[in-house]
């Protein structure tokens, strides 16, 4: 297949027949279809060309080896940020270091069918005798950072399910040009985005239902992983085509259990002289390298499925720590503070809120104090389990708040639970609470573990003595305490009890308002941050469906969707906020523009700000309008002056003729 019919079959209008004139531009303006093609000879910046005429990518295709099927609207930069259409899905299924060797064209389009996919519309084989497979979409779709993001997901999918390269993933990558000589298949299928993704929907839904049958692998924690069944069967070898990804799990592996990285790649070295043939021993020293370097702190469970052919799952729970050692208390620990305070008070005390917190330390640590807005929270859950009442009087910086025990008993209990939780040793199965979840595992899923389950043990490789770090418990966890109420009810009311799936729900919500550079400790701080979380809740309920109604969809749909609707709200709601600046600006006297702009340069020298971004936004556009007044004052004031002369130089006139 022709470079020819390929990009005219990709591109359609995005692409000129001839480059336009500047002329041309200012008469008819700039079109914003139009996209950048980048070709490349071998994936460097200095070799890498922009192109948007179908006569300038001809001709360059004799020149240059490799190019995007997906287009850019700048012709500068080849980045995720300034993609502006996507075409194709693409995916590279490499040849190299025994990965795939011997792969043919028949064993691509058999791993194509058993996925359940559509026939591709072009396969492009690379000199490595790797294979580019590309499906084209019926019709383009415009960028975004939502959709580029879904887009990497479906082509991860379909690049493990291929055995593909899921590192060369992204809508805006480079894949190489096609020629009579290298295309080995190609047809006029085309396939719709949305057809796409519910094919990955259905994948998703499929892994849902399988994770039960992996509880019967299921292994216990980082401690115990080295000596499972499945991990075990790939520390006896393997072959040629599976080394690099086995040698990269297991260099996992050794990193979660403990092992530093010298001896993690001592014991990798003894076990590739399993491997049929061995690897080279600079590629064990870079995998080890780049697993101890990388963002990964445990191996993929789906990937020692794969390599060992045996069942598997695991999930990791931090072990809880002492108080006294912890940075942050647990809600229910301040509520045993506070009504220790009141109660010392004689069980009713008067005074405003911010003073009441000042006098109100942590009974591990004379020298801690209460937050104020934990303070608040505490109240606020006494006054929901009727333990205490509360009663405000006046207004503003005057009012007085009047806190009084009104259950003796439940008070008592809560007090005494707490002290338990201080006094006792750390839990070796604490479920899920505040501060001390982590769930950074590669491929972990969350999982009850079977009572009376037992692991198979070995001692040729002993881990580090580590404590157990699982959980056993078949009941929901507890709530978080550090998740904000009225986001807990939200999830809560709908069905969603347990601890686990709560605070999940709440580090999804803080992923999303991270990438607007929000620190975490703000979002719950913020009421308006937390009343776009509560948003977001309601709109992904609507979408993947609640426990009580029996339509849920499952975790993880529902936590990707509540991150991406998350983004989605946050990003409408400083945009909200930026056009109301700009339109109240537009009214300000110059004193109070220059006022505010003053302001605003005093908040950024403070750290730190709530949401940084927004305030650097409105001094620019506060620039803006002080920059176009001045522009409108200069051609006012020439006008003026041109009007004046043009009636003096009449005037004159009008005289010499008389």
């Amino acid at each position: 297949m022709s470079l020819v019919s390929v990009a005219i079959n990709i591109y359609k209008n995005q692409l000129t027949n001839k480059k336009k004139k500047q002329s041309q531009k200012q008469q008819n303006g700039y079109n914003s279809r139009l996209g950048w093609v980048f070709v490349s000879k071998d994936f460097t910046k200095e070799t890498t060309k922009a192109v948007r005429t179908y006569g300038s990518l001809f001709n360059v295709s004799k020149d240059y080896t490799y190019f995007t099927p997906n287009t850019f609207y700048r012709n500068d930069l080849r980045r995720l940020s300034t993609l502006r259409w996507i075409n194709a899905m693409s995916i590279d299924i490499d040849a190299k270091n025994g990965e795939n060797e011997g792969m043919t064209l028949p064993d691509v389009q058999e791993l194509i069918t058993e996925a359940g996919l559509p026939r591709p519309s072009l396969i492009v084989q690379t000199p490595s005798k790797g294979f580019h497979v590309h499906w084209f979409l019926d019709q383009s779709k415009r960028a975004s950072d939502k959709l580029n993001a879904h887009y990497s997901r479906i082509q991860t999918c379909i690049a493990e399910m291929l055995k593909g390269d899921v590192h060369a993933i992204g809508p805006e990558r480079l894949f190489r040009l096609p020629t009579d000589e290298n295309t080995v298949f190609h047809s006029q299928e085309r396939v719709s985005f949305d057809d796409l993704c519910e094919w990955f929907q259905l994948v998703q839904e499929q892994d849902q239902q399988d994770v039960h049958t992996y509880k019967k692998g299921f292994c216990k924690g980082y401690e115990s992983l080295l000596q499972h069944p499945a991990v075990q069967k790939i520390l006896e070898g393997v072959n040629k085509g599976q080394r690099d990804t086995a040698c990269y799990t297991l260099a996992l592996a050794y990193k979660a259990a403990g092992y530093d990285e010298k001896t993690a790649e001592a014991y990798l070295h003894n076990w590739n002289q399993k491997n049929t043939p061995q690897m080279r021993q600079i590629e064990v020293k870079r995998k080890v390298k780049s697993a101890y370097c990388g963002r990964f702190h445990a191996p993929s469970a789906k990937k020692i499925r794969e390599l060992s052919g045996m069942l598997f799952s695991y999930v990791i729970w931090e072990e809880a720590k002492p108080r006294e050692e912890r940075t942050y208390s647990h809600i229910q620990e301040w509520e045993g503070d506070v009504l220790a305070f009141i109660r010392a008070q004689g069980g009713r005390v008067t005074g405003s809120q911010r003073d009441l917190a000042e006098q109100i330390t942590s009974s591990v640590n004379v020298d801690k104090k209460i937050p104020y807005a934990t303070f608040k929270k505490v109240i606020a859950r006494l006054e929901e389990q009727e333990i205490l009442s509360k009663k405000v009087s006046g207004k503003g910086r005057g009012a007085s708040t009047e806190l009084c025990i009104i259950d003796e008993v439940k008070a008592r209990r809560t007090q005494s639970e707490a002290s338990k939780k201080e006094q006792g040793t750390a839990p070796k199965n604490n479920g899920l609470n505040s501060n001390t979840i982590k769930d950074t595992v590669v491929g972990g899923t969350a999982l009850s573990l079977s009572q009376g389950h037992e692991v198979a043990s070995s001692s040729e490789h002993s881990t580090l003595n580590l404590p157990p770090t699982y959980s056993t418990s078949l009941q929901p966890a507890p709530i978080p305490g550090n998740v904000p109420s009225s986001f807990t009810s939200a999830l809560f009311n709908r069905g969603f009890t347990d601890g686990r799936f709560i605070f999940r729900a709440w580090g999804k919500v803080q992923l999303a308002f991270k990438e607007f550079g929000i620190v975490y400790h703000s979002i719950a701080s913020t009421p308006h941050y937390v009343r776009l979380s509560v948003e977001a809740v309601s709109l992904t309920v609507q979408k993947k469906g609640s426990i009580i109604a029996g339509d849920f969809t499952g975790e993880d749909s529902f936590f990707k969707y509540l991150f991406g609707v998350m983004k989605g709200l946050f990003k409408k709601h400083r945009s909200a906020q930026l056009t109301q600046f700009v339109e109240e600006i537009e009214r300000f006297s110059d004193v109070m523009l220059s006022h505010v702009g003053m302001e605003l340069e005093e908040t950024l020298k403070k750290h730190p700000v709530v949401d940084r971004e927004l305030k650097v936004a409105k001094l620019r556009e506060l620039e803006r309008e002080e920059s176009a007044r001045k522009r409108r004052k200069h051609y006012t004031n020439h006008t003026v002056f041109d009007l004046t002369s043009s009636l003096n130089q009449f005037k004159l006139f009008m005289k010499t003729d008389d």
